[in-house]
């Protein structure tokens, strides 16, 4: 089962991520692809250096399958000439992100009612080996979309896709229009499910127990589909969020630390691969651990 800490902005850096034991898959903020492609100085901020029993992806938006053909040249370049940030497993498509300027570009959420056109941008990522490839997806740009269950949709072309190196789709269980303090609509996922695609829940969820709760109406095929669930804010609060879901499932078990000992190696990390200046001014002001 995949323990996913969610990409959060500004917020989830390589010191970050490093610091969050028992997630198996991390990703990098969401870049741009536009800018990957066309700013050498760009790939400076894609920070994919290893972290023991964590896979690293880089998140990108776009709405362009000409910029996907060029990231590809771009990245395997990138890549070649920094062999510590070769340690990426995968990219990610974003139709998650519900920035305004994303939106406003057609990238995003935007997109999730462009079925066909999201397909083809994954096919385009699709044409290189070096990578996986997965997608994150809401269930609509809005209460419309999920109305009209653009969603289905959505997993019903993605269904289609012939390729072993798209991995999953992760579902964040909201339309992109809502305010972060509304609830999580769970009611697609028995629908979601039904498809031949491997899905990562997310939204509200703290703990195992949590998963357990949001799937346990599932039918037994119906579940095996669903492969991991996406934790977010409780990493803010604390980075040993997963321990506990890590030990239950009869993984490496990892001693919890204090807020001292958290905010220790919080700094530590920084000396190794400093981060940004935006995610040393973002950090303390969202976690409380790291003041």
């Amino acid at each position: 089962m995949e323990l996913q800490l969610a990409s959060m902005e500004n917020v989830t850096c390589w010191a970050f991520r490093k610091l969050c034991p028992g997630a198996t898959d991390a990703y990098t903020g969401i870049f741009s692809m536009n800018y990957l492609v066309n700013r050498h100085k760009a790939w400076k901020e894609v920070d994919t250096f290893p972290i023991m029993g964590q896979k690293q992806w880089i998140q990108v938006a776009t709405s362009k399958e000409s910029e996907c053909k060029e990231f590809i040249g771009v990245m395997n370049k990138e890549l070649d000439d920094d062999p510590e940030k070769d340690s990426a497993y995968g990219v990610q498509l974003n139709l998650s992100c519900p920035s305004p300027m994303i939106i406003k570009l057609g990238q995003g959420p935007a997109l999730i009612k462009r079925s066909l056109k999201v397909v083809d941008l994954l096919k385009e990522l699709l044409k290189q080996d070096r990578l996986k490839v997965s997608l994150k997806t809401r269930l609509g740009l809005n209460y419309r979309d999920v109305e009209n269950e653009k969603i289905i949709k959505l997993f019903s072309e993605l269904e289609k896709i012939d390729n072993p190196n798209f991995t999953e789709v992760v579902v964040h269980f909201k339309h992109a229009s809502e305010p972060s303090f509304t609830g999580y609509d769970y009611s697609f996922l028995p629908k979601l499910a039904e498809f031949n695609i491997p899905i990562v829940i997310n939204g509200g969820i703290r703990n195992y127990n949590d998963f357990l709760r949001i799937t346990k109406n599932l039918h037994q095929k119906k579940r095996n589909n669903v492969i991991g669930f996406m934790i977010g804010r409780e990493a803010l609060k604390n980075p040993d969020c997963f321990i506990e879901s890590s030990k239950i499932l009869n993984r490496k078990e990892f001693k919890p630390r204090t807020k001292e000992e958290i905010k220790a190696e919080f700094q530590k990390n920084c000396i190794v691969h400093e981060p940004r200046e935006i995610y040393l001014k973002k950090i303390p002001e969202l976690c409380e651990w790291a003041r």
